[in-house]
């Protein structure tokens, strides 16, 4: 969509001479540009430390949202609140009865966040769906998968359904594949990853797949493959990258296109590591950030353009209350997002431009002038 263009005329020749100067630039070798990213502490206060909560983007509202899990002294929490890019505020204690190991879902057409599961007080295992509007819980089902815990969760935004895969009914480990589409739940019946639990769900929006990492049986062990759902065949994708680990979290990037995985358990250790996935292979990131920890929850920031981690669990008693945010820290100019700054980008940009589309407003203002391009030539110029 095109937003405003401001006073073009008067700036429409000395950006035309800027044009003419960075396209005899554009042949120039480009700087290499690694992408950067780095680990920020936002905050040491809000919700009380906990692990085995769930946590997901309300992209409609801006807000992270947060419910449950762990409390010092594996006390059930049945709290629900919402970071609004500054600090937590809480929202309600009324709906889901208090639980972890459950696995939460933000359905962007519908504009819930969707609950399935978990682990409640007394040893119960659960199998209600409910649905969080902004203002309040919803039950929308008790019916669908055998109660369970330990599952995971994901929304495809491509074909409107919010993925279910695996977990444990107390029993057995399950390898099942289930989809809501905010009505019904719907088992999809298809050969893939063996019975486990524990493990990590994320949509990659650009591939239009379900990227699936990780998890435990008594079989297997802790796993370390990768795989994922088109929706109708699951594909096993790498056997390389992180070691095999349960809670670990991972969300999707849509800013830089890649699922990012933070921590987990492995062989008993709580995990520090950062890893990528991009689509076909694994990349760690060799970066400073949260204390080693599993279980801890983990959402992308839209509006900030940033993924958020909060609590989780350490080695021994360690409950962690604590808000990180990953943050892209690359070169702007790389318009493709593509780690190099040159002619591609030098292209991309002048068409947006030239059309007054939102990409070419590099200031932010909401409009779109020569003050933007010559911003973008001093960073393109500059390789950044």
């Amino acid at each position: 969509m095109a937003i405003t263009t401001r006073a073009f005329g008067l700036v429409e020749r000395s950006v035309w001479l800027t044009l003419l100067t960075l396209s005899l630039l554009a042949s120039a070798p480009a700087r290499a540009q690694t992408e950067p990213v780095e680990w920020t502490l936002l905050s040491s206060v809000g919700p009380a430390p906990r692990y085995l909560h769930s946590m997901v983007t309300d992209s409609a509202r801006g807000v992270v949202v947060m419910f449950g899990g762990f409390t010092s002294g594996n006390v059930f929490n049945g709290e629900t609140w919402e970071w609004d890019g500054t600090v937590w505020a809480q929202r309600s204690n009324a709906g889901p009865s208090p639980r972890a190991d459950f696995s939460m879902a933000y359905d962007s057409a519908r504009r819930v966040s969707v609950l399935f599961g978990g682990y409640a007080e007394g040893n119960k295992i659960n199998g209600e769906t409910w649905e969080w509007n902004g203002k309040g819980w919803l039950l929308r089902s008790t019916t669908g998968p055998k109660p369970r815990y330990f599952h995971m969760m994901a929304y495809d935004a491509a074909r409107g359904v919010t993925v279910l895969f695996g977990g444990a009914d107390g029993t057995n480990y399950t390898a099942e594949t289930w989809e809501w589409d905010g009505s019904v739940w719907k088992q999809r019946v298809a050969p893939g990853p063996s019975p486990r639990t524990a493990g990590a769900l994320a949509y990659d929006s650009a591939r239009e797949v379900t990227v699936f990492f990780g998890g435990y049986n008594d079989v297997d062990g802790f796993n370390h493959e990768t795989w994922e759902w088109n929706g109708s065949a699951w594909t096993l994708r790498s056997t390389a990258g992180p070691d095999g680990r349960v809670t670990p979290a991972m969300v999707y990037d849509p800013v830089r296109a890649v699922a990012i995985l933070y921590g987990g358990n492995s062989s008993g250790a709580a995990r520090g590591d950062t890893w990528e996935w991009n689509g076909s292979t694994w990349l760690q990131r060799s970066i400073a950030g949260p204390s080693a920890r599993y279980a801890q929850g983990m959402a992308f920031d839209g509006v900030n353009r940033r993924t958020i981690l909060f609590g989780g669990h350490g080695d021994g008693e360690d409950f962690r209350g604590d808000t990180w945010a990953l943050v892209d820290v690359h070169c702007p100019a790389d318009i493709d997002n593509n780690g190099a700054v040159n002619e591609a980008d030098f292209d991309a940009y002048v068409k947006v431009f030239i059309a007054g589309d939102q990409p070419a407003d590099f200031d932010r203002d909401g409009w779109v002038t020569g003050d933007d391009f010559d911003a973008f030539a001093a960073a393109y110029v500059g390789g950044c």
